[in-house]
């Protein structure tokens, strides 16, 4: 798929990944809400407002845990908000390092430093490579696996799966499609990618849908081309995921898609 420009007008642009949406943008004001994401929130210029837990005050940088009631607003400023399906292998170091069961952790200067780095050098780039959410990530947690040693067979169904217009394949067949049992996919699809492969197939049609949406399509049209049954499915989908229902996070977004 194309990308869609960044231009000065957007309210917010959405990077997608395989298995995240970053969000960088102005006049966050989210109401007391709970999602199942890993959220990781960033202030590029000023403090945003954070209640979460019994805390209640200006914080720079927030970790908060998947399913855990918080509010989030900035009026000012530009922020980061990195939501990160929590099955994947790093989300899961993120969580056992850094929250040790709390619902969220303030991340100290030294850390913010180097993952605004990593933002600032994603905003100078008109066209960003494959690795910004991965070095983000990397700051708080080294990664484990090296793409580079992928399975060619787990490889293959990537691939396959990205050339659908629609991620609705059944397990059945990618299993056929890699020459493999059903439950042999599974475990090594997972072990290799990080995620469960029946949430990646969720992860695509969601971003497909955000990308279509941030290109222009209404939420409904967004939703059938990715695949759901309708609007309403893609919407509860979406607000179970990252809390918000679409209409807020795509209004007035562009999108650029990580390779």
């Amino acid at each position: 798929m194309p990308s869609v420009p960044h231009t000065p007008q957007n309210k917010h642009t959405i990077y997608k990944s395989i298995n995240s949406l970053l969000i960088i943008g102005r006049e966050i004001d989210a109401n007391q809400h709970s999602h199942h994401a890993l959220q990781i929130s960033i202030a590029l210029d000023e403090a945003f407002h954070f209640e979460c837990d019994g805390a209640n005050g200006d914080f720079n940088g927030v970790i908060v845990a998947p399913n855990i009631s918080h509010s989030l607003s900035a009026t000012t400023g530009r922020q980061a908000l990195l939501l990160l399906d929590p099955d994947h292998y790093q989300a899961q170091e993120i969580i056992k390092r850094w929250l040790n069961n709390d619902g969220f952790y303030e991340i100290e200067a030294e850390t913010l430093i180097k993952i605004r780095a990593h933002i600032d050098a994603l905003l100078a780039d008109a066209h960003p490579g494959a690795t910004p959410i991965s070095n983000i990530l990397e700051t708080l947690v080294p990664a484990n696996i090296d793409a580079s040693n992928m399975d060619a067979r787990i490889q293959g169904v990537i691939d396959y799966i990205g050339q659908r217009s629609q991620k609705l394949a059944s397990i059945e067949e990618l299993a056929d499609k890699a020459c493999l049992s059903e439950s042999r996919l599974a475990h090594l699809f997972k072990q290799q990618v990080g995620i469960p492969i029946r949430r990646y197939l969720l992860w695509q049609r969601l971003l497909d849908a955000c990308f279509y949406a941030a290109a222009g399509a209404s939420l409904t049209e967004a939703a059938h081309k990715a695949g759901f049954s309708d609007s309403s499915h893609f919407n509860r989908t979406f607000k179970s995921m990252f809390g918000v229902h679409p209409s807020t996070m795509m209004k007035q977004s562009g999108l650029v898609e990580l390779k």
